[in-house]
């Protein structure tokens, strides 16, 4: 059962962690108990009621990166609120006798507590593993409140797909990349099968050919102002094809379309799919499956360095908006 925590102090939710294992350990099961850690995920969220969700989000990321979770749940509420409850989250390993166990705390906090979760925070994360912080709601990044606690972790988790305004959000990330945090971005991530899809098409010999004969380029999304899906993938291909003249547009990329000379490249958008097609006339498709925010997360998590070719897309964007 989730211990109700009265005072909040490091100390005091450690020790309630504990006696959460102890009962674990304690209860009757012909599933072995497993406690597993690899980081600490710091979480922020804006949303009530979504529980279950985020739940389903940490435990589907449980298998691959088992984490201690701490999360902030920032309401809004005429009184100040500043409360904790800690448990653990369990499920079946894969193929296995065994039921791996992740410990989470989780505040409930109106804005003028954000420092406090910041100083109990700091005695919450695991020595010597990694930390990170995944922003639920990207918009929050514009909050300077919420500045009081990114010290806290360097990766930053973000997707800027929600960002309100995409040339505002974009130039945040890379304020905070410059001044030394390391951004990850699930929207660059939504992406991938994009990018190895162009690299595939190019492992052609008729479409290596004409490569460096590619004079235009469209990136083109099927709805409203332009997003930062489109902007990132326009700024990578424009580093690769730094001769042609790329155009970007709409947000929920629909097609790709690379023209050298009078022949036309073009890979769209097909639903489940990507339909590349190449200078034989024949069409490849690739399997582009909805991915869920734990399978993005599984991704970004499996870069805890450097990613070089996002930084570089990134400050490109940026730059591009000023």
């Amino acid at each position: 059962m989730p211990a109700v925590v009265e005072e909040i102090r490091a100390e005091k939710l450690l020790k309630d962690l504990a006696n959460v294992w102890k009962e674990l350990d304690q209860t009757e099961s012909e599933y072995a108990v497993v406690r597993a850690c690899s980081l600490t995920l710091l979480v922020v969220t804006t949303a009530e009621g979504d529980e279950q969700d985020l739940a389903g989000t940490l435990g589907d990321l449980m298998h691959s990166h088992p984490s201690r979770y701490v999360v902030l749940r920032l309401v809004d509420r005429n009184e100040p609120e500043f409360s904790a409850r800690v448990f653990a989250q369990c499920q079946l390993a894969f193929g296995r006798r065994q039921q791996l166990c992740c410990e989470q705390i989780e505040f409930t906090a109106t804005r003028d507590h954000i420092p406090d979760f910041y100083a109990v925070t700091l005695g919450l994360t695991v020595a010597d593993l990694p930390v990170l912080l995944w922003i639920r709601d990207a918009q929050l990044l514009l909050d300077k409140q919420l500045h009081t606690i990114l010290p806290l972790a360097r990766p930053i988790l973000v997707d800027s797909a929600q960002f309100v305004d995409a040339a505002r959000g974009i130039q945040e990330l890379e304020r905070l990349r410059r001044a030394g945090w390391r951004i990850k971005d699930l929207g660059w991530s939504r992406i991938t099968v994009w990018r190895e899809t162009v690299a595939q098409m190019f492992e052609n010999s008729k479409c290596h050919n004409v490569l460096g004969k590619i004079d235009q380029v469209e990136v083109k999304g099927r709805f409203g102002p332009t997003g930062t899906d489109v902007q990132y993938l326009a700024a990578w291909l424009a580093g690769r094809l730094p001769d042609a003249k790329i155009t970007a547009s709409g947000s929920g990329i629909q097609r790709i379309r690379l023209v050298a000379g009078g022949q036309r490249l073009e890979i769209r958008d097909a639903g489940e799919a990507l339909v590349a097609t190449g200078l034989d006339g024949m069409a490849t498709r690739v399997p582009d499956p909805a991915r869920s925010d734990a399978d993005l997360l599984e991704e970004e998590l499996s870069i805890l360095g450097p990613d070089p070719t996002f930084d570089a897309t990134l400050l490109a964007v940026a730059r591009a908006l000023n």
